[in-house]
């Protein structure tokens, strides 16, 4: 071996030498908690987590370990509990045999594909895009069901969007379906009124009655004129006079019927109020800003809670 490469050997194994004992040297004291190995990490960055979060107190030693064993390619994203005093090789076993643990999410009613999107990309479960991208395309806005959920950390978005689709099917049970298709009206129809009371209405008894007046007045072919469905292609919180005569199917004040489609995903008892809804006289309804539904019989008296509610 000529002296020059001796040299550089020995260069390498000091800076090596060196590294793990600065590596040692600053440890974080060894935690216990649960850590995340996110899609696409690779081995640097998984050991840089596991130090930054006190899991270990060597990036380069883990790595080596790792490395060594002949799994750094091998370990899964999860969400994993490690309790104090692991060692290196313990971990990447945890890692590569995928003892994971379910993330537990919260989808709340009313949310739309691209609210739940968000939800999973913070953490951790999808990416926001390639998931939108799955569900718009295949036009499941609505029945995603609002719940709690158990997800897996490495789940691909397809089955997480059909623990969503199964749970939709268990909750609107036989006897639903069977009242839709008695009042000749589609599931899909139910949906985007269920969609439209889940943003416009508090109570199951106010979305019984806003329902029988969207329904009766879809049935004359009048535009249901509701600002929900609106903002669901808008940006802007309030709606203008010049919003309300943008050209879109999901513009209710400038054409008669149902919107496009549902405008989020409703809960269950959104859904079962726009199949049971409650016939009125009332023709008109707004939403006070205290939350109250204030119902109307003819265009003056709403114009009149109008100017009593909603003007400042």
């Amino acid at each position: 071996m000529n002296k020059y490469l001796k040299i550089t050997l020995a260069i390498v194994l000091v800076v090596v030498v060196s590294a793990i004992s600065l590596d040692l040297f600053f440890k974080n004291p060894q935690a216990e908690g649960f850590f995340v190995i996110k899609r696409g990490d690779n081995i640097l960055q998984i050991a840089s987590n596991l130090q930054s979060q006190g899991y270990i107190g060597s990036r380069i030693v883990f790595i080596w370990d790792a490395v060594s064993s002949g799994n750094y390619r091998k370990m899964k994203a999860g969400r994993y509990q490690i309790k104090k005093g692991a060692t290196d090789n313990e971990l990447v076993e945890k890692f590569v045999k995928f003892q994971s643990l379910p993330i537990s999410i919260s989808i709340a009613p009313g949310k739309t594909t691209n609210d739940i999107a968000q939800i999973l990309e913070q953490n951790h479960l999808a990416n926001k895009k390639e998931f939108l991208d799955l569900v718009l395309s295949a036009k499941l806005e609505g029945y995603l069901f609002p719940d709690n959920y158990s997800i897996d950390l490495a789940a691909p978005n397809q089955e997480i969007v059909k623990q969503m689709l199964d749970n939709f099917d268990k909750k609107l049970t036989g006897d639903l379906r069977k009242e839709i298709k008695n009042q000749n009206k589609t599931i899909f129809d139910v949906l985007t009124m269920a969609s439209i009371l889940e943003k416009e209405v508090k109570t199951y008894k106010d979305k019984q009655i806003v329902s029988g007046i969207l329904w009766k007045r879809a049935d004359n072919n009048l535009p249901l004129e509701v600002d929900s469905t609106l903002l669901y292609f808008l940006t802007s919180a309030h709606p203008s006079v010049i919003d309300k005569n943008v050209d879109s199917p999901y513009n209710t004040y400038k054409y008669a019927g149902l919107p496009a489609g549902p405008i989020c995903n409703p809960g269950i008892e959104s859904i079962k109020a726009a199949i049971y809804s409650e016939k009125s006289d009332y023709w008109f309804y707004l939403s006070a800003p205290s939350g109250e539904t204030i119902f109307a019989k003819a265009l003056g008296e709403h114009l009149i809670n109008k100017a009593k509610y909603l003007t400042n």
